[in-house]
């Protein structure tokens, strides 16, 4: 009976390999190590972009570029270089970096960035009742202030929230209006408030929410659409001095704009908003929540780009409004950058990473040492100096090898903890409950979320196929640098004997073109008269003897020389390239210039020091291909023709 339940674990094994195989097949062999089609269509697409057709002269011209890649590659594994400690350094060090940074983005700022586009997708009016207890406040006012909103919410039902929230809510702008607070969209609220708001169905109120001001209950008045955002301008005439001219006079400008007057020069000209009216009234993009609600409305009304509204009466006095865009409901990628610099500006990124560091604990089994943190405490608390600016470090206590917790293979030691509660001074001093162990638990927290981060940036290629790539094409790269450093670019720099041979037996290809003797004129003077005697003298002379013939009491005569091949200079091209041209010159700031070819010096063979810079490349590339043609030689190369074909579109 084992048997045969051991043959069907075998044979499902088996069925299973056979099947993930099909997925993702081999596409060639160098010295038996395998490139899967997946890795192959990732680096092809990555690499070509838009111009990634699958053709098959394009995937043809790329399989080769590619296994001569992993020869090198394979080359830098047999000749010791992929257990070079600088090159494992620089492996180690890019893998920190990158899944850092990786795990910020994809596991933190994605996910906040997508559920933020999503929400900006509507707009959500809402009231609250807020029961005051500020972040300041001691344990037990916020223990009787939760208490109190507790009380309230359970007295709440779909008809009493306004004269619940009139009667006890601690908002004193809002309660008189039966706690509303009009409409919010995503990236308005704190997080916690725009969660409750985007979770709570219209009509309904929210569980309790806490923030920095105390305790909050949400009730969802209405949603819509979102509103998005307007470009729009403003003619302002204040109404603070002559409410009656201020009306006369916007009432005139509307006219004149129905006239069709240019509202830009209107602006300009009679607007009293002193920060806008010299940019054509412009006030930039408006969302909402910017401006008092009837401005807002009235904004958002204009249908059209280019529509202007009747005169809107505000707090500040009598507008003309003009809209010139207006974004709605934008694709995601047109907002992403956006979205993400506002997040990175906002707490909800500690809250989500909170959220992270609590799933991470659970996965990796995040496990604290109960008995050595109490006796970190008790020898924090004995010392007197813990929550005082005087306490530091004892670096030899017998107390700093011991474990605080672990994650996953990672341990944390009271050495650690020591080392961040040096610097971290609010964690000690600054938050609430001031006591040894509530400091204690503080900065445990903080170095458990590095910790915690730490373990899952080891865990990202597993969780992350396109992370075990990039670490793949980084670690290759390194190899592949270290290979053409070593067996190419630095013999082609260094081996003299080599450049000289490979020079001589193709100098053929490090020519001269035609090139010319030029001298370049100026003439410090106006006097048409001597130019043209200038010029007519230089047809045949030398700079240096019209220098001294036109020199003697002052420096007319100026030049400089140079050799330029055949299409190198736009201005020497248009002259008919043989000894003695020269063009008829041109006056600037007081001084003639021209040009006078001397000579026309034939095509020739380029010294070595001449050509240096291009022999050295073209020897590189010799090298490269005799070093590809050993590799080849060396190394088995092996490609599945059926699956290269199965990839052809």
């Amino acid at each position: 009976m084992l048997y045969r339940i051991c043959a069907v674990f075998v044979a499902v094994s088996l069925l299973s390999a056979i099947a993930l195989q099909a997925q993702d097949p081999v596409l060639f062999k160098v010295n038996d190590k395998e490139v899967n089609v997946s890795e192959f269509i990732y680096i092809y697409n990555k690499t070509n972009g838009e111009k990634a057709d699958y053709s098959e002269k394009s995937l043809k011209e790329y399989l080769d570029l590619y296994i001569n890649f992993k020869l090198q590659v394979a080359e830098g594994v047999d000749i010791g270089l992929s257990e070079n400690a600088e090159v494992k350094r620089e492996q180690d060090q890019y893998k920190r970096q990158l899944a850092s940074t990786y795990l910020t983005d994809r596991e933190i700022t994605e996910k906040l960035v997508k559920e933020a586009y999503e929400r900006s997708k509507e707009d959500r009016k809402i009231s609250h009742i807020l029961i005051a207890a500020d972040e300041n406040a001691t344990e037990d006012i916020k223990r009787e202030a939760f208490k109190r909103a507790q009380n309230i919410k359970g007295q709440l039902t779909a008809d009493n929230f306004d004269a619940l929230a009139k009667q006890y809510s601690d908002d004193q702008f809002s309660k008189k209006n039966g706690g509303v607070l009009g409409f919010f969209t995503a990236l308005q609220l704190p997080y916690v408030l725009e969660t409750a708001m985007y979770n709570t169905p219209k009509g309904g109120y929210s569980e309790i929410v806490s923030t920095k001001y105390g305790y909050h209950i949400l009730r969802v008045d209405e949603v819509r659409e979102a509103w998005g955002k307007i470009k729009v301008a403003h003619i302002l005439l204040r109404t603070k001095k002559d409410p009656e001219g201020a009306k006369a006079m916007v009432d005139s400008l509307y006219e004149v704009l129905k006239g069709g007057a240019k509202f830009e020069e209107l602006a300009s000209a009679n607007s009293q908003d002193n920060a806008t009216k010299n940019r054509g009234g412009q006030l930039g993009w408006v969302g909402i929540n910017k401006y008092a609600s009837d401005f807002e409305n009235a904004i958002f009304s204009l249908e059209k780009d280019g529509n202007f509204s009747k005169p809107v009466k505000s707090q500040a006095g009598w507008h003309i409004l003009k809209r010139y865009q207006a974004i709605k409901n934008p694709e995601y990628q047109d907002v992403k950058s956006e979205i993400t610099n506002k997040i990175k500006r906002k707490p909800r990124f500690q809250i989500i990473q909170d959220a992270l560091v609590s799933d991470i604990k659970k996965e990796g089994g995040y496990k604290e040492n109960d008995v050595n943190k109490k006796a970190l405490i008790d020898s924090l608390t004995s010392s007197n100096k813990f929550l005082t600016y005087q306490w530091k470090f004892d670096k030899n206590d017998a107390l700093n090898d011991l474990n605080l917790f672990e994650i996953g293979n990672l341990k944390a030691t009271i050495r650690e903890f020591m080392s961040i509660a040096q610097r971290a001074h609010s964690e000690r001093l600054n938050q609430q409950p001031k006591t040894v162990e509530g400091a204690v638990n503080r900065i445990i927290k903080k170095l458990a979320t590095q910790k915690c981060l730490a373990y899952e940036e080891t865990q990202l290629d597993k969780k992350y196929p396109e992370f075990k790539s990039l670490m793949r094409e980084y670690d290759e790269g390194i190899l592949l640098f270290e290979v053409k450093k070593q067996l190419v670019w630095d013999k082609a720099s260094s081996d003299e004997e080599g450049l000289q041979a490979f020079y001589d037996a193709n100098k053929d290809n490090f020519k001269w073109k035609k090139r010319a003797n030029v001298t370049f004129y100026t003439l410090r003077t106006d006097d048409k008269k001597l130019i043209k005697k200038i010029q007519c003298k230089a047809k045949k002379k030398s700079a240096e003897a019209l220098k001294g013939m036109f020199n003697k009491d002052q420096e007319i005569v100026q030049s400089t020389s140079g050799i330029y091949e055949e299409g190198k200079n736009e201005d020497l091209d248009k002259l008919k390239w043989k000894s003695g041209s020269m063009n008829k010159g041109y006056e600037k700031n007081g001084s003639f210039f021209f040009t006078k070819i001397e000579e026309i010096v034939e095509p020739s063979v380029k010294s070595l020091d001449e050509a240096r810079g291009y022999v050295v490349a073209d020897y590189q590339d010799n090298l490269e291909k005799e070093l590809i043609k050993k590799l080849k030689e060396k190394f088995k190369v092996e490609i599945n023709d059926e699956v290269f074909k199965s990839l052809v579109k």
